[in-house]
């Protein structure tokens, strides 16, 4: 194993000696259980902007979409780039509205619209499946980061991202979350953009960066319309536009971006957040769309002599023995160790252990406050969670970090697939009843139930279906029966459970009982009204 140069332990060492920091003094300023859940509502527009940042964007970001674009080719930039693009209509669809209401909890606003608190079961149970392979996900791609790149073995660079990840939660709840998440998404921008820039001067430039990866892959800069586009997966812009189109959906709906919405000053806040949000995050994408992009070439012929492929040989060995996936999905790591440069590299690791851990503690602040308030307090009337509501969610956050650690041991699957899976169940099968429910008077309680009910086991067999028997998890469910041994339907992260999760509500709602007219009112029309 190569030996680790002392800037990539330096700056490594500072980055988790910092996340501490912050986290420790965080304390300070925790007074009560709403300072714990939301912040005290107290984070402001660039802070809340750059922790929306992080926190959305998972290590399935950084470590996996170079990677799709080093397999998909030049397609996947427009995928990319669209999903920026669309984070502004959370704005619009969600979070103006949801300031305004200021809940607590993810739950809230669906006990409310829907008048029926026994929604904070089923909102809670499908958000903990998500939370719990989300904070797998996590976990494994700080390991991975350290793995590869500061060679710290696998498992103990799992035990190191899990305690400090569990230290500032516990310690500072929602306020050491959004002031470390923000600092965490400068630093990864930072990190990516700083290697991607490397990239490009050492290939000679904009114009040398084209040339260099034209000659080393004559398809990458083909087009889904073209006759031979890059890969099957973006053989036609439906391919490419079923990418952004779960992604920037997802999110305006999923709980821990959602929740954010919840920590701000005003509304006037919430939507400046989401221009904070969309620069940084544009900024970092385009950064990985270099780096995605030189990968391969930097990889097999680079001008430094394949050096990367050391990072390959290391991941390959420790993914064989751990059973984390195939090394293409962390191609960027081989690539940025091809510049041979130690600054470069300490900063990325720290860039990739930042995404890794802002998703992780996002997602544990989601769930501590659904198990502890909703579910303890609200629903089973404990005594313990209504006197000590900041001590159980403490302990929540503890264990949901120990499973996710538990799992991440020898995680099921890709780190890619994991995230997917969960994102798109979370969405098809609660984000109907978000959106629907602030813009459409008639949305109904038994179409929330209904929804949520089918779509979660519904994704969960097509998902496994598409993998397992015919092959990857892109390919629609129902192939084989309408198709036969046709060309297979690439369906990204099975987009189809979307729409399909939409006109279930839209039929089940129609056919229903509508809300009462009070609820109605309070949660959809006043809600709504000049936003």
């Amino acid at each position: 194993m190569a030996q680790v140069e002392a800037p990539v332990i330096g700056i490594t060492v500072l980055y988790f000696l910092a996340i501490i920091i912050i986290g420790y003094y965080s304390r300070q300023r925790l007074k009560s259980a709403t300072d714990y859940y939301v912040a005290g509502r107290q984070v402001g527009a660039v802070v809340n902007g750059l922790a929306l940042e992080s926190t959305y964007l998972s290590p399935a970001s950084m470590l996996g979409l170079p990677a799709y674009i080093f397999i998909l080719g030049y397609p996947f930039w427009w995928a990319m780039s669209a999903i920026i693009a669309g984070m502004p209509i959370a704005t619009l669809l969600t979070a103006s509205a949801l300031r305004k209401y200021a809940p607590t909890s993810f739950a809230d606003y669906y006990a409310d619209r829907y008048n029926d608190q026994r929604l904070r079961w089923l909102v809670g149970i499908v958000t903990v499946i998500g939370a719990v392979l989300y904070i797998t996900l996590s976990l494994v791609g700080m390991a991975l980061f350290l793995l590869a790149v500061a060679k710290v073995p696998y498992i103990i660079g799992l035990i190191v991202g899990t305690i400090i990840v569990m230290l500032y939660v516990v310690w500072g709840g929602m306020i050491a979350t959004s002031w470390n998440a923000a600092f965490q998404a400068f630093l990864m921008t930072v990190a990516a953009v700083i290697a991607a820039a490397v990239i490009v001067i050492k290939l000679g430039g904009l114009g040398g960066f084209y040339e260099a990866v034209l000659a080393n892959n004559p398809k990458f800069w083909n087009t889904p319309s073209d006759p031979e586009p890059p890969h099957l997966l973006s053989g036609t812009w439906i391919a490419v536009i079923g990418w952004f189109f779960v992604w920037h959906y997802g999110f305006a709906t999923m709980p821990y971006t959602v929740v954010r919405f919840f920590t701000t000053m005003d509304i006037k806040t919430a939507r400046r957040s989401i221009f904070w949000c969309t620069l940084a995050a544009g900024i970092f994408y385009m950064a990985l769309e270099i780096i995605g992009a030189a990968s391969k070439l930097m990889i097999e012929t680079g001008p430094m002599g394949g050096e990367g492929a050391n990072a390959v040989k290391i991941l390959q060995s420790y993914m064989a023995q751990y059973g984390v996936g195939g090394w293409t999905d962390y191609s960027m790591i081989a690539a940025v160790e091809a510049l041979q440069n130690p600054w470069v590299l300490g900063i990325l690791c720290a860039g990739g252990l930042a995404i890794a851990m802002s998703t992780a503690a996002g997602w544990v602040m989601v769930v501590n406050t659904l198990l502890t308030r909703d579910w303890g307090d609200m629903l089973l009337k404990s005594k313990f969670a209504k006197e000590k509501p900041v001590t159980l969610a403490r302990i929540i956050s503890v264990i949901f970090l120990i499973v996710g650690f538990l799992v991440a041991i020898n995680p099921p699957g890709l780190v890619l697939d994991l995230s997917g899976w969960a994102f798109v169940v979370i969405i098809s099968a609660l984000g109907p009843g978000l959106v629907l429910g602030l813009w459409w008077k008639r949305a109904t309680r038994a179409a929330m139930w209904t929804t949520a009910i089918v779509m979660t086991p519904l994704h969960l067999y097509a998902w496994l279906k598409a993998k397992l028997v015919l092959g990857h998890h892109a390919f629609f469910f129902l192939n084989d029966v309408l198709f036969g041994n046709a060309k297979a339907l690439i369906t990204p992260h099975q987009v189809w459970a979307i729409p399909v999760g939409f006109l279930l509500f839209i039929i089940v709602s129609l056919i229903t009982k509508p809300v009462e007219e009070e609820a109605v009112q309070k949660y959809c029309v006043e809600l709504t009204k000049e936003v």
